[in-house]
């Protein structure tokens, strides 16, 4: 299956999972203007620090994201709290060969969700079914992924999914990159 043919959607027991909609704006705009949840959004090598205060520029940046889908750089979908009916975040994977040093493909994931989201058991929620689809469905070899040292939550990714430092790994010289192979 093309992922930039037919986007998957996923689906766990609290959260859906789709491709991210020109319509997601307003609902996503809580978690993009939340400035707790922006300490951990990675806007590494793209110009950006995903902080949005101004919609009108919030919605340009999901005009740009839609845009790289159509271009096949990268997926990103929105995630939707079932029990509320609201959107939480997104997650990303760009299926890259920007660090690999083995000519495999990466997947770039980025998960930026909504602060009151940023708990341990939803990481794990979405880790869980994220790493069942995304090496195939993306087909990639690895994920590499930011975990700041002061991301808590997100630092219990390292151990429970065997992430190791993707310095000694990969060509990466940018700090707190992790990566997991299939």
């Amino acid at each position: 299956m093309d992922v930039f043919t037919v986007c998957p959607e996923y689906e766990t027991e609290h959260f859906k999972i789709r491709k991210l909609e020109a319509g997601d704006v307003e609902g996503l705009f809580p978690c993009y203007s939340d400035p707790e949840a922006a300490r951990y959004f990675n806007g590494d090598c793209c110009g950006d620090d995903f902080y949005y205060t101004d919609k009108d520029k919030f919605r340009k940046c999901v005009e740009y994201w839609l845009s790289r889908y159509e271009a096949r750089d990268f997926v990103r979908w929105s995630v939707l709290d079932k029990e509320t009916g609201l959107l939480i975040g997104t997650l990303e994977v760009c299926p890259s060969l920007k660090y690999a040093v083995d000519g495999r493909k990466m997947g770039i994931l980025r998960i930026d969700l909504k602060s009151e989201y940023e708990r341990w058991p939803v990481l794990k929620e979405l880790m869980d079914v994220l790493i069942c689809h995304i090496y195939e469905d993306l087909e990639v070899a690895s994920i590499i992924m930011k975990i700041q040292k002061d991301a808590g939550e997100r630092q219990k990714l390292i151990k429970e999914y065997q992430f190791v430092d993707a310095k000694e790994e990969c060509n990466i010289s940018l700090e707190d990159y992790y990566i997991r192979y299939c």
